[in-house]
Formats: C-alpha cells, sequence, structure tokens
C-alpha cells in the first residue's frame, strides 16, 4: 500500500463462473444511457474505482500511480463501459481479457455510485456487463467478489446466473485508515510529476 499503514485481515472470497445464457443488452430507463470509455483515461478510471469503491472500501488499486493505470488500460485486454444518468456518471463496469486462459473474460469492477442505487439500475447494469463480455469472446466469463464487499454481493451475482465454482479465506493487507488511503498520494504526485510544466 505503499506509504499507507497496513494490517492483514481475514477476507473471504467467492469465484463464480456465469453458467447462464447469452444475454442480450438491456432496456435503460428514460435519461440513462451506457457508453464504452474507449479512449483509455487513467483520470477517469481511477475516479471511477473511488467513487463506486470508497462506501464499499475497495483497496486493491489504493496506490497505482498514474503509470500503472496508464499501461493496464493500454494492455489491449481491458474495456471500461459508464453508466449515465442525463449526463452525469451513475456506475461502471471493468471487463479484463485473459488471452492465457481461452479468452475468459473477468467482469473485474463493477458498481453504481452511492446516490443511484436504489433504482433499479443493479440488476441492469449486470446484465449490460454480461452481454458485452459475452460480445467480447467465446470464452468464459467471470468474476470474484469477497467479504469487503457490498453485502448483497454474492447473491446479486448468483440471481444473475453466476454460479459459485470456489471459496477461499486468506489473509489481506487492508489499509488501516481508509480514508487517508483514499486520497490515493501515490496516484495524485505521481499525476502531477507527469504533467508538471517546466
Amino acid at each position: 500500500m505503499n506509504d499507507v499503514t497496513a494490517e492483514p485481515r481475514m477476507v473471504t472470497t467467492w469465484h463464480l463462473d456465469y453458467q447462464g445464457p447469452t444475454l442480450v443488452l438491456p432496456e435503460w430507463p428514460a435519461g440513462v444511457f451506457l457508453l464504452e470509455a474507449e479512449v483509455p483515461s487513467p483520470e477517469l478510471s481511477q475516479f471511477l474505482f473511488v467513487a463506486v469503491g470508497a462506501p464499499w472500501r475497495w483497496y486493491g488499486r489504493l496506490g497505482w500511480t498514474y503509470q500503472q493505470w496508464s499501461e493496464h488500460l493500454n494492455s489491449g485486454q481491458v474495456r471500461t463501459f459508464v453508466l449515465y444518468q442525463r449526463g452525469t456518471p451513475a456506475g461502471y463496469f471493468e471487463l479484463c481479457r485473459h488471452p492465457e486462459d481461452g479468452n475468459s473474460v473477468e467482469l473485474k469492477y463493477f458498481g453504481l455510485l452511492p446516490s443511484f442505487v436504489g433504482q433499479g439500475l443493479g440488476r441492469a447494469i449486470v446484465q449490460a456487463a454480461i452481454a458485452q463480455a459475452q460480445r467480447w469472446s467465446a470464452g468464459r466469463v467471470w468474476l470474484h467478489t469477497c467479504s469487503d464487499d457490498h453485502p448483497a454481493a454474492l447473491s446479486t451475482y448468483q440471481k444473475a446466473g453466476f454460479v459459485l465454482i470456489q471459496t477461499e479465506t486468506a489473509p489481506s493487507e487492508v489499509p488501516l485508515n481508509y480514508a487517508t488511503a483514499l486520497l490515493d498520494a501515490p496516484y495524485v504526485q505521481s499525476r502531477l510529476a507527469r504533467f508538471k510544466q517546466n
């Protein structure tokens, strides 16, 4: 976690494979639409990770530098889709393709910004994520979630057609002070250095 003090904590991770039918993209309510962020943007992806993940204390990418974000997004194996409601970002999902695993597609990150939870968008964005993953590759579609995520995450994915294939519990380095970690100093400092005016 770089300069953020962390402690090991036991976290349960559930690995799930999608075993449902081929899906079509959902119909969105008026004023709601889904767009792919076709130009890799560390600023956008870092914002979405923090904005969606903060209530659930996502920490896996806190501490990534601007260069790490850029390399990840420019790998050719990552696609980011942003859900908008009347022009405001409401949520997103990130798909990662794994050529070494038969071009399987992982639903890496998914969620809604807090102010858009409870509007019936969750089920539709899961459907959209599965449909886009299936369109991208004929390989399996999979994900993992954990005990640190939204309490309904596991059941939401299972209702969407994902099947639990493995459970593991292991120590994970969790920030002691999440508010400090959320400031994401390595990202901010590396971005400032990258665009420093000479």
